[in-house]
């Protein structure tokens, strides 16, 4: 609440992360961030430092609220539920919800990756709100169901686990390859429609 931590090549494993003024620097991508509690930015200033900040919660429900902050890599790797609150997620970097992952909950809230967004285990739950993966979707293990929102994705790729698409109340716009050598792919009633601006 107030001056600089600056995190470096070190390791930081921290409970609760909560900003209200200052400036947190996450460490760089030779660290790592790890965070087994609630993150919440409510003012002040967070630099992703282009590391990768991981969730860890082993049971319950670890709340992110990333105050319209960046963050560049997310890896969920908890048993416990990640849920957002409060604000949207963007993410500059890849978004992962890792193999022994619990559920990662939008709840509401709009999540946007430039990289690529992997769902190895666990589920990743669409909100009403938009979804965008710019760098596509890959879902090998894991289940990512979509709603009644939007989810626009770059590649999709399905080799196991479910991938449900959001219902006829959402939409589904692909822009790259679409790719299922495994896994379940569920309609869910919904449209699939692709598009891709230029090229095959």
């Amino acid at each position: 609440n107030g001056g600089t931590f600056t995190g470096a090549g070190g390791t930081v494993t921290a409970g609760n992360v909560a900003l209200s003024s200052g400036l947190l620097i996450a460490p760089n991508i030779t660290g790592a961030f790890q965070v087994g509690g609630n993150w919440t930015v409510s003012g002040g200033t967070f630099d992703s430092n282009a590391g990768t900040v991981t969730f860890t919660a082993a049971a319950g429900t670890q709340t992110l609220n990333s105050g319209g902050s960046l963050f560049f890599n997310v890896s969920h790797t908890g048993a416990g539920i990640l849920q957002l609150v409060t604000s949207p997620l963007t993410v500059t970097g890849a978004l992962l919800n890792g193999a022994a992952a619990g559920n990662f909950d939008a709840n509401g809230q709009s999540v946007a990756v430039t990289g690529l967004t992997t769902v190895t285990g666990g589920a990743s739950l669409a909100s009403t709100a938009s979804h965008t993966f710019l760098g596509g979707l890959t879902v090998n293990g894991g289940t990512f169901t979509g709603s009644s929102g939007t989810v626009l994705g770059g590649n999709v790729t399905l080799s196991s686990g479910t991938l449900t698409a959001p219902s006829n109340l959402g939409t589904f716009q692909v822009t790259g390859n679409w790719s299922r050598t495994g896994g379940t792919f569920n309609h869910n009633n919904g449209t699939v429609n692709f598009h891709i601006p230029f090229g095959t």
